[in-house]
């Protein structure tokens, strides 16, 4: 499995890491994101973090 790094863009500040997902991978179920958040597979910052967890500006967001 490949892991990309994604950045956080000014416009994305204080959104949340699942509407985030929504908006760039709408084939990613809220169910699935769970999954990998849950397993430590997606990280902000690299650490891990919860669906609701709101994103600031420039932050790298890893993605399996």
């Amino acid at each position: 499995m490949e892991v990309k790094r994604h950045a956080v863009t000014a416009d994305e500040n204080a959104m949340r890491l699942d509407r985030w997902f929504k908006l760039h991978f709408p084939q990613v179920t809220f169910a699935y994101l769970n999954k990998l958040t849950r397993t430590g597979q997606v990280r902000v910052g690299g650490a891990r973090v919860k669906t609701s967890t709101r994103l600031a500006a420039e932050q790298e967001i890893r993605v399996p």
